[in-house]
């Protein structure tokens, strides 16, 4: 049976205006041209440099929450952000009971201002921002960068840890022979090149070469910065993202794991591991439990800290200058309640936004469960990107850029599609 498609209708169809409410999520005014780079990739390109310099503030502010306070006034100006009414209704909740369990609560704090200017100005903003580069870029427009290019500023953040260059690079103490370049912790510096790379990947035609590249990629990430969790990441996204080809994935899931062993296994064995569970993780986890047990409807912002800096007892990495545990989900749970859980199932698992966006989201959702990804702008970015990019994915049930950019310039030729079996 055969059946012609009209490369011209298509094109119309993603373009028109009127189908620019699928899910709230198609600015008004798209891009006409996918091919040349202009001032919107610029503006990425800038404020992908400025998330990489934590250490960088200005009065207490960093560089790039400078740059998304810009970003975001240009763009709803111009009306190119919308999100789902789902999105406002679960956040705003969230954030209405985190507030009134600030104030009305009587129990330590510690920085509530900070949490409170984080989760209600800074974190959405930059969520925001990711929504419109993700439709951006799901409807066909290329990123302006490549693995080339991530590789080479991988290459320069390790410099700038070798040569400690003035300003831009801060030590770490409790990570000696990580990588961590201009980040705060090495944490951040390998979720910030995973999520890079993961990108890239999804614009890519998914096909073994691909994934081999993603793969290779991520083993340099967890090299560089001693990340455990990062190769996790990349095994989930290549096992929600590469679709068929189980015997190569089967192949590429087993050398991620060969590596993950060869690697770690001597942090996750023995007396390492026992003081993990005992002095560390596992202790958070439990007295983060037994908390939320004796107050299931939660504590509101700066508690953690405040809590932990004045307990008794002493767990390593909590406390004064660690404002959230381990777990995001039940770090979330500690600010909110029922609420805050409720976020985090829909922003970091997406749940309620559709089946694309829970595998776009996957590998972070699962990186959350052991680090407090929450906490972090260039997550809160990519979150919305992968949202964003999902939820077109879903819409259009396609992700070959090529395809996508021929059916763009279509009515320029006014050419029809061959005939398809």
């Amino acid at each position: 049976m055969e059946r012609t498609t009209d490369r011209g209708e298509l094109a119309m169809r993603a373009m028109d205006d009127s189908e620019a409410d699928w899910a709230g999520l198609v600015p008004r005014h798209q891009p006409r041209e996918f091919a040349t780079f202009d001032g919107s990739d610029l503006m990425l390109i800038v404020g992908l440099v400025l998330l990489s310099i934590e250490v960088v503030q200005i009065n207490g502010a960093q560089l790039n929450q400078v740059w998304a306070a810009a970003c975001l006034i240009v763009l709803l100006a111009q009306r190119k952000i919308a999100v789902t009414g789902r999105e406002v209704f679960v956040y705003g909740l969230f954030l209405s009971t985190a507030l009134w369990l600030t104030f009305v609560g009587d129990f330590p704090r510690m920085k509530e201002g900070q949490q409170i200017i984080k989760f209600a100005i800074v974190y959405p903003a930059f969520f925001l921002l990711g929504r419109y580069y993700g439709w951006r870029y799901a409807s066909g427009k290329r990123l302006p960068f490549g693995y080339l290019a991530i590789a080479a500023f991988l290459l320069v953040q390790i410099g700038l840890q070798i040569y400690k260059v003035p300003v831009l690079y801060r030590p770490v103490e409790h990570t000696p022979g990580a990588i961590n370049g201009s980040f705060i912790e090495r944490n951040w510096l390998s979720f910030y090149f995973f999520a890079a790379s993961y990108v890239v990947f999804l614009q890519s035609r998914r096909r073994p070469v691909d994934a081999m590249m993603f793969l290779a990629f991520g083993v340099a990430n967890a090299l560089a910065s001693g990340s455990k969790s990062v190769l996790v990441a990349y095994g989930i996204a290549i096992i929600t993202q590469l679709k068929g080809h189980r015997v190569m994935k089967g192949l590429l899931l087993a050398m991620g794991a060969a590596t993950f062993a060869y690697l770690f296994a001597p942090e996750l064995s023995g007396q390492v591991l026992s003081t993990r569970l005992q002095e560390e993780r596992g202790f958070a986890l439990v007295t983060s439990i037994g908390l939320l047990d004796r107050n299931w409807l939660g504590y509101g912002f700066g508690f953690v800290e405040g809590y932990f800096a004045q307990a008794a007892f002493f767990i390593r990495g909590l406390g004064v200058g660690a404002n959230s545990i381990f777990c995001a989900p039940l770090d979330f749970m500690l600010i909110a309640g029922i609420p805050g859980l409720l976020a985090w199932l829909m922003y970091f698992c997406g749940f309620g936004l559709g089946w694309s966006v829970i595998g776009c989201v996957a590998p972070i959702a699962a990186w959350s469960l052991t680090n407090p990804m929450h906490q972090n702008e260039t997550v809160w970015f990519y979150l919305g990107y992968l949202v964003s990019y999902g939820r077109y994915m879903q819409r259009w049930g396609t992700h070959d850029l090529r395809a996508m950019r021929f059916a763009a310039i279509a009515p320029l030729s006014g050419s029809r599609q061959r005939s398809v079996t």
